[in-house]
Order: structure tokens, then C-alpha cells, then sequence
């Protein structure tokens, strides 16, 4: 969580931009902030919360919080989540047509809903419509909280309704777009049982036709000033707007639920209520909405405009930077992106997500990751002590033969090995990627320029340009924890900076790589014609039995390099190395044919229950990968260096 914040600020930082304030949970996580970055403000709450109000929900609920007082106050805010990064400054967006009359800026979550943590707001009335807004998706779950979840029950909500903010803001804005008060996410809180129920769907649809987004949402094409159109990719971009109007409760009617707050307010509410007044005393608040007698006056509160940020303003990774957008190496010149937000993604793990999407694009400060985790900021470091660690890794000749191999099978054959003698070996495997121009990534792939947007390589890859501009593309299925923590395994761009810090040993100089490489030996006496699903495998041998059987000079290096793609006979293998190998595999898709298999088909497209299992498909074998280049590894007790 620290290396997120620093990441997120630091991002604005590098554009020179500050007034930043990082929330916390903690008075001593700020301290722990402020000793690395002294300069960036941080903030926690002594306010008393719902007993049940904790962990991420707390800083969620604290974020619109201080959203909230921040606009009572007269500030313009961007608030933005921790996995967010900067490429251009948004300001110049914002204050210009056809943004600086836009009260509500915010991230798109579907065609109708807006993200929950990427959002600008500018010149709001401090008792309008915007305001109220942000103070509601705070206030909603106290008012529940406020007769301990009794009122909430009648209605079979789960308890902790809209704790999550996405799922507030998503029960919110409805009621400002249509001016009732609506509860149609915490409709969804209710268990199954209920939503079976025809009275639920009933209730359901009468809300929906209450709400009638296709009226509330106006789309036009602006125009743009032509000192944009590089990252808006085009002279226009679309506008989705809508206004905010001040709701009310309109009686609670039946056929919407009735009443669905506790009569009176507790103090959870009332507290919150009262600390926004105090805020700015001169200004009242606006009128109860619980009230129906406030509905006339509501209806002629000012609205305000709110719109959903065009995607190249802000977005997530699944829309436009798997897509190239966020790279300029890729779009040719600058980043087609302003806001870039990490959110969620196809396949991997979201948490490490966070880190490996800036790592990718190079804007990761691997300096304030260090100070933030006290030790090698890799994930392999996690259950395991990286003071000593070494790194076993192809040579980047034998890594280049990788762009040769005839499918996903093949390649994951290929890890294995990589990973097998790594095991034996005590070293941490350093993950290779696969240019994206590989015919079995993208059969189409070939026929586009290698830089050109969009890019459509489906949901197994992450694209990312080396430092010769190559296009590459890492399987995003190396980001789970299986195929890295606890010392397994290291990502690309974790490897280029392991290196970064080893270069005395490492080096980047042929006969520098060659002192360093582990070599493949071959006995002329000895012939294997294993086949093994398909693949024949040449005639070469890597003997090497364990850490300690290497020469000494080479075990106590950092970094050794193979230079064979190699296969292991694990039948001679110690126990204890068999067990931990395949807990690696049975858990770490890359290494595992046959689970990858039921969830991708071999061009690495996520499988449809109803597609075929064929694993011969796509085996043609390229002619580099026939001359003897594929290795094989034999247990065994002698060394060869």
C-alpha cells in the first residue's frame, strides 16, 4: 500500500505538479509517508466509525469524505485512486471547452455508471447538487449503521451495503440524475431468496423506469483545440453529459420501496452532518431530502453539469493501454492517454497489477519502491529473503529462439525447463517475453505495422516496448503469486532493474554474459529420442546436479545465464526438489500445459466452455527450433562448465 501511494504521487511529481494529499489509515503510516517524501501532505481520521467500517472500506469512506469537506471548503479537487499514473498535465484539459463548464469530471464505469476513483470537480456550489452527492455515498451506509443495520434488515440488505464506494456511487448518482431518492445497488444487496422474488423484480423495474438513463445522458462530438488532437487521436471527441439535480425522498413511495432510512438519525449521520456544517458555518446545508415537504424547494436548486470522461481523459488498462494508448513508444510521439488507471484487469493479479503496469511502461521509481519496502522491492522477496539472491536467466541469443516456438504449448515446455533448473539450482528465474510479432501470439499481428494503435492481442498478453523499441509481449499469467513470490520468479522489467544493480556482475558485454553462462554439453555416446506430446527433443545435455556442484567462482554469483533451452528427466531428482517443483507447477499456469489449456485455447484466446481441447493444434515446428536447439536436461552428478 505504501509503494502505491509514493508510485501514485510521484506521477504527479515528475509533471511538477503538487498540492498533493495522500489519505492513510494510520497516523504512523503518514509518518512513514512524510520521511520519504516530506513534501506531500497526508491525512487520517480520528472520526469515530461504524465498528464494522474497516481496512479498505474505512479508506473509501474517508476519501469522499474529504472530498466532500475539501468542495464545502470552495476547493476544485482530482481525486484519483493509488494505481493511477499522469502522462500529460489534465489541468490544461480541464480548464479549456469542453470541460471547464463540467462541475463532475469523472471516469467512466460503464456506459451509464462512473469509477469510483478517478473524478475532477471544479466550481461546485458548496450546497449544490455535486456536493450533496459526495456527501451522500458517505452518509448512506452511517444511516444504516445509525439503528445498527435494524432498518437496513427489513429490507434483507446485506450488512456492510454500500460500504464499497463503487457500489454507493452507483446507488447515488440515479438519484441525482433523476431527482428521486433511489436505491437501486442497495437493491442488489438483498440475498437471493429475495431476488427471487417477484415483488424484488417489480420493485427493480419500477426504479429503472424512475431513473430512464436514456433520457438523463446527452452524447455529442465536440470539437477540440488542434493543440490536442495528437493525444485525442482526431479533431472531436465525444461528450456524455448529464445534470445534477438536488433529490428528494417525494414522499418515499411504495411502489419504490417505501422508506428505506430509519426515521430518525443517529449519531453516525448526524456527526458527519455536523462536521460539514462546521466546515463552512457561513453556509447552511441543503434542505433535508428525507423530508418530503423539501421537494418543491429541491426542484429549484441550481443543477450542475456532470459528464463521463472521455477515454483518452481518463480510463482503465482494459480499454486503452492494452491497446497501446499509453505507450508513446507505441503511438509513435506522445501517450494518447492524460489519466491512466491500472483498475482492473483480464487475467493476473489485480493487487500486483498496481506495480507491474507503470514497471511496463517505465515510469516506475524503483528508488521510492526500495525506501517504501525496506529491502528489493521484487515480488519474489515476498516469503522470502532476497539479500542474497541470485537469478538464473537465458541468454538473451538463446532468449531471441523463444520467438520461434510453434504455440503456447511449446513455449510453456520451454519455462519448464528454465524453471526446473532453476529449482535445482536454488535461483530465481528471471520470466522471458516473446516478441508480440510471434505468428502464434497474433497470426494477424504480422500483416500491422509493429507500432500502430489499436493493438489486439487479447486478454493473455501485456504489450511493452524494450529498449530497442521492440515490441514485446509478457503473458500476464506470470503475474500471480504462484509463479513469483517466495523466490520463483522475476518479471521482465524486475529483471532489467536486478540487473541495473548487478551490473558490475552481470554486464551487458558478450564476454561478459560469457563468463557468467552455465553452458549446455553434449555427449556424442548417448542419443534420446523422447517424444513427449508431441515435441522431439534434441540431443544435448545440461548436467548439472544441484547449487553446490557449481563451480565456486559461479555460485555465489548474482546472475548466471543459460544458453540452452533445456528439458528436465526428473526421475533421478531429490524428493524434496521433485515436491516443490510441482507445487510451483500445479499453480503457476505458465508451467502448466494442461490447466492453461482448459482455461486459453493455443493462440491464447480466454476458451469458451463449448471450444474443443486439441493440443496438437498450431505444432508446426519452425526450422531454428529443428537445428538443435532444443535441449534437454538430465539430472545427474557430474558438472560441466
Amino acid at each position: 500500500m505504501l509503494d502505491s501511494f509514493l508510485q501514485a504521487s510521484n506521477s504527479f511529481a515528475r509533471l511538477g505538479m503538487g498540492h498533493i494529499l495522500l489519505l492513510s489509515y494510520t497516523e504512523a503510516m503518514c509518518t512513514a509517508i512524510n520521511s520519504i517524501v516530506p513534501d506531500v501532505g497526508c491525512a487520517w481520521s480520528s472520526f469515530e466509525e461504524p465498528p464494522d467500517l474497516q481496512d479498505v472500506y474505512y479508506l473509501w469512506s474517508l476519501r469522499y469524505r474529504t472530498l466532500a469537506r475539501s468542495l464545502r471548503l470552495g476547493y476544485n479537487v482530482l481525486l484519483v485512486d493509488s494505481d493511477t499514473a499522469v502522462f500529460d498535465d489534465p489541468y490544461k484539459y480541464f480548464k479549456q471547452p469542453p470541460f471547464q463548464d463540467i462541475v463532475v469530471l469523472n471516469q467512466e464505469e460503464s456506459p451509464v455508471e462512473a469509477n469510483g476513483g478517478n473524478l475532477y470537480v471544479q466550481n461546485a456550489a458548496p450546497d449544490g447538487p455535486a456536493v450533496f452527492m459526495f456527501a451522500e455515498i458517505v452518509s448512506r451506509p452511517l444511516r444504516w449503521a445509525d439503528d445498527e443495520w435494524e432498518t437496513a434488515s427489513k429490507h434483507s440488505l446485506n450488512k456492510q451495503c454500500l460500504y464499497m464506494d463503487q457500489d454507493a456511487y452507483a446507488d447515488v448518482l440515479p438519484d441525482m440524475a433523476s431527482g428521486y431518492m433511489l436505491f437501486p445497488k442497495a437493491l442488489w444487496c438483498v440475498d437471493e431468496a429475495s431476488r427471487a422474488q417477484a415483488d424484488w423484480q417489480e420493485l427493480n423495474d419500477n426504479i429503472g423506469k424512475t431513473i430512464r438513463w436514456s433520457e438523463r445522458y446527452s452524447q455529442t462530438e465536440v470539437a477540440v483545440p488542434k493543440d490536442w488532437q495528437e493525444v485525442v487521436g482526431g479533431p472531436e471527441t465525444t461528450l456524455k453529459t448529464l445534470q445534477l439535480r438536488m433529490p428528494n425522498c417525494r414522499g418515499w413511495p411504495e411502489e419504490l420501496g417505501g422508506e428505506w432510512y430509519p426515521r430518525e438519525r443517529g449519531k453516525y449521520s448526524t456527526d458527519f452532518l455536523q462536521q460539514l456544517q462546521q466546515d463552512r458555518p457561513e453556509t447552511p446545508l441543503w434542505l433535508d431530502p428525507e423530508d418530503a415537504a423539501n421537494a418543491a424547494a429541491a426542484d429549484k436548486v441550481p443543477t450542475e453539469k456532470f459528464a463521463l470522461m472521455p477515454r483518452w481523459v481518463g480510463c482503465s488498462w482494459t480499454w486503452r493501454g492494452k491497446a497501446g494508448y499509453w505507450d508513446p513508444n507505441i503511438t509513435g510521439n506522445v501517450a494518447q492517454q492524460v489519466i491512466g488507471h491500472t483498475h482492473a484487469i483480464p487475467n493476473g493479479n489485480r493487487a500486483m497489477a498496481k506495480r507491474v503496469i507503470p514497471q511496463s511502461l517505465g515510469i516506475y521509481d524503483w528508488q521510492l519502491a526500495l525506501k517504501a519496502n525496506k529491502e528489493k522491492p521484487y515480488f519474489a522477496c515476498t516469503g522470502f529473503d532476497c539479500t542474497h539472491l541470485r537469478v538464473l536467466a537465458f541468454t538473451p541469443t538463446v532468449e531471441q529462439l523463444l520467438a520461434d516456438s510453434a504455440s503456447w504449448l511449446e513455449f510453456s515446455l520451454l519455462l519448464q525447463g528454465l524453471a526446473q533448473l532453476g529449482q535445482l539450482l536454488g535461483r530465481t528465474v528471471a520470466w522471458p517475453s516473446l516478441p508480440c510479432k510471434t505468428s502464434w501470439i497474433n497470426p494477424a499481428f504480422v500483416i500491422k505495422r509493429t507500432h500502430e494503435v489499436p493493438l489486439k492481442l487479447g486478454e493473455l498478453w501485456l504489450p511493452w516496448t524494450s529498449s530497442t523499441a521492440e515490441l514485446m509481449c509478457t503473458p500476464w499469467e506470470y503475474v500471480q503469486q504462484p509463479c513469483l513470490e517466495e523466490g520463483r520468479g522475476l518479471l521482465p522489467w524486475e529483471w532489467r532493474q536486478f540487473q541495473d544493480e548487478n551490473h558490475d556482475n552481470a554486464g551487458t558485454h558478450n564476454d561478459s554474459i560469457d563468463h557468467l553462462t552455465i553452458r549446455a554439453t553434449h555427449s556424442a555416446n548417448e542419443t534420446h529420442a523422447d517424444t513427449q506430446q508431441g515435441f522431439a527433443f534434441a540431443n544435448h545435455i545440461v548436467e548439472v546436479e544441484d547449487a553446490m556442484s557449481l563451480p565456486e567462482e559461479l555460485q555465489m554469483q548474482p546472475i548466471l545465464f543459460l544458453d540452452s533451452l533445456v528439458h528436465a528427466d526428473m526421475a533421478a531428482w531429490p524428493d524434496q526438489a521433485k515436491v516443490a517443483f510441482r507445487q510451483m507447477q500445479s499453480a503457476c499456469l505458465v508451467l502448466n500445459p494442461e490447466l492453461y489449456l482448459s482455461k486459453y485455447t493455443l493462440a491464447g484466446e480466454r476458451r469458451k466452455p463449448e471450444d474443443a481441447r486439441d493440443v496438437t493444434e498450431s505444432m508446426h515446428r519452425p526450422a531454428r527450433l529443428k537445428q538443435g536447439r532444443l535441449h534437454r536436461y538430465r539430472h545427474t552428478s557430474s558438472v560441466q562448465e
